[in-house]
């Protein structure tokens, strides 16, 4: 189910921004991004031509509309949000895919239309810099090691990192979106679990690596003690020293 999308302030019974949008995106897709006008979008969207230019201004507007409420809403989430900071931006990029995967209708021509046009290819470049330098300076302020400059390093190589893996998912979704969206989240928690362990010694590189290992041990239950004792030292002395 489509999340509802506002509208500007001060408007009585609007048509909503999503409206607009879709109405924008099917003329795009069946007459062309430049074939299409300001007035085509205005009527098929059911607004007036003066109420689309002060609520949008251009057709880059329209498109990428509800990538600026999105945006919006990631921004909250980081302000608001408390944990781990990594697990705060995972699931700030998670509102991203999110929105992506329940409004195909509208995010997979956009899509299309932007491999096509490089003005709209530089709009959408610009949104995704918005992101990463948004979650960059939230982990600066949080995380890392050493002095500001070490940790604005690390925070944006994490954040770089992060938007690549999400990207990654997101395109192989968009290139075939009608696959189970189940397998898109599984891999999506994959691509942030690989995130997480390279990003771990950027963030903190004075921790050891593999200090919380953890080793399970399973033995019949009727093993006596000293039997149980000398395997289990075994097991530590040939899983070699934590350090």
């Amino acid at each position: 189910m489509v999340r509802e999308r506002s509208v500007a302030r001060g408007a009585s019974a609007r048509v909503p921004t999503r409206d607009v949008v879709l109405a924008a995106v099917r003329l795009f897709t069946e007459n062309g991004f430049e074939a299409t006008t300001m007035d085509d979008i205005a009527a098929a969207g059911g607004v007036s031509r003066r109420s689309l230019f002060r609520r949008f201004g251009t057709k880059e507007d329209i498109l990428f509309a509800e990538h600026d409420e999105l945006f919006a809403e990631v921004s909250r989430h980081l302000e608001t949000a408390s944990g781990e900071p990594l697990d705060v931006v995972f699931a700030a990029a998670r509102l991203v895919l999110r929105d992506y995967l329940h409004d195909p209708e509208v995010t997979v021509p956009r899509y299309r239309l932007v491999r096509v046009h490089p003005r709209l290819r530089d709009r959408e470049v610009a949104m995704t810099a918005r992101y990463q330098s948004a979650f960059s300076r939230y982990l600066a302020a949080r995380e890392g090691e050493g002095g500001p400059e070490e940790r604005s390093l690390s925070a944006g190589v994490t954040a770089a990192a992060l938007i690549s893996a999400h990207n990654h998912v997101l395109r192989g979704w968009l290139r075939d979106p009608g696959q189970d969206t189940r397998g898109v989240w599984e891999r999506y928690d994959a691509a942030m679990e690989f995130v997480r362990r390279a990003a771990g010694p950027m963030l903190h590189p004075g921790r050891a690596p593999g200090s919380d290992r953890v080793m399970v041990a399973v033995y019949p239950a009727d093993l006596g003690r000293e039997e149980l004792v000398r395997r289990l030292s075994a097991a530590v002395d040939e899983a070699g020293p934590r350090g």
